[in-house]
């Protein structure tokens, strides 16, 4: 009988699937870069969360969630960031949370991965496929970063004048740095 329970207990991470990694905000970022009239804003937001489950041994198992508190927005101009919050933009009285939900996570060899999952920006929920790199640190933290583009009309984002590209462009480049916690 302690021989079985020994085997269970050994077994239960395998059984239990990929560990939660808890995410280092400090260490962390989620940034963009907005073309307007031919010049790059570059900015970020100071307030997210994530829920990853992780094993780079069996990625399949894996899963990510990801809240970004819109509001959070920074562009180092204060007058932009306000602007970039009305309902013609971002809206934040309607919708303060951006949100990613993965479907579906593989491994396309050495530390790179792709995420497949649902961005929901402004109520509206686009399938996206982004690549990314994981990258094991020392302390046994791993560092997940990436780029993909977004177009931010797909989202509703922007209006009136603002939908011409040659004002605001329409694609977005996002960049992300996730700092995980050793599970």
């Amino acid at each position: 009988m302690k021989t079985r329970l020994l085997v269970l207990l050994l077994l239960l991470p395998t059984l239990a699937g990929a560990a939660e990694r808890k995410l280092l905000p400090a260490t962390s970022e989620i940034g963009f870069t907005v073309t307007q009239m031919g010049v790059d804003v570059r900015g970020h937001f100071r307030r997210f969360d994530a829920r990853i489950q992780l094993d780079p041994a069996r990625p399949e198992n894996g899963s990510a969630e990801i809240a970004v508190d819109v509001s959070s927005i920074s562009t180092g101009e204060p007058d932009a960031d306000n602007e970039a919050l009305t309902q013609a933009w971002l809206n934040v009285a309607d919708f303060p949370k951006a949100r990613f939900k993965s479907s579906s996570l593989r491994a396309l060899g050495g530390d790179r991965y792709e995420v497949k999952g649902l961005l929901t920006l402004k109520g509206k929920p686009r399938e996206l496929v982004i690549p990314f790199t994981l990258k094991p640190q020392p302390d046994g933290s791993h560092i997940a970063s990436g780029e993909f583009k977004l177009r931010r009309t797909d989202f509703g984002i922007g209006g009136g004048e603002w939908n011409e590209d040659d004002l605001v462009a329409n694609e977005v480049p996002v960049h992300f740095r996730l700092s995980l916690a050793a599970p």
